[in-house]
């Protein structure tokens, strides 16, 4: 059997349940919460509990004229209404094989930074944290 890597022209990103196409970047980090026990004058671990699972990433993309940037796409609101801001989902998918490779029910779009260079492509990017991450299999 030929092994196939999944490469970065064949991933879509879902904000939203949206397709976001001016994504450029995707990274992610999921912690799963384990941390070590020790006993009573142990150097040694002596078991591992399960703590806080979390998953927090950032998405790079560039800016596309009159589309609106992340406000616009109800994945966050105006900065005066910052307290009211909505969890979105966010899935990353293998565009030739729909598997799913990330899902996030529940995120939050916790900064966002804009860079503009001369003559150059305006771009964005944005951390988000969330919560119950999801892989292929946990979804299967």
């Amino acid at each position: 059997m030929a092994v196939q890597t999944i490469s970065g022209a064949n991933i879509k990103l879902f904000l939203g349940g949206v397709l976001y196409p001016e994504a450029q970047s995707i990274s992610y980090n999921i912690d799963y919460g384990e941390d070590s026990i020790y006993g009573v004058d142990s150097g040694f671990a002596q078991e591992i509990r399960q703590t806080r699972v979390s998953v927090k990433g950032s998405v790079s993309g560039i800016r596309l004229k009159a589309s609106g940037g992340i406000q616009s796409r109800n994945a966050r609101t105006l900065i005066k209404e910052s307290l009211q801001a909505p969890y979105v989902s966010i899935q990353i998918k293998d565009r030739s094989g729909d598997e799913i490779i990330l899902f996030v029910p529940q995120a939050k779009i916790t900064n966002e930074s804009f860079s503009v260079s001369a003559k150059g492509i305006v771009s964005i990017s944005f951390n988000f944290s969330g919560i119950i991450p999801q892989g292929s299999n946990d979804i299967s």
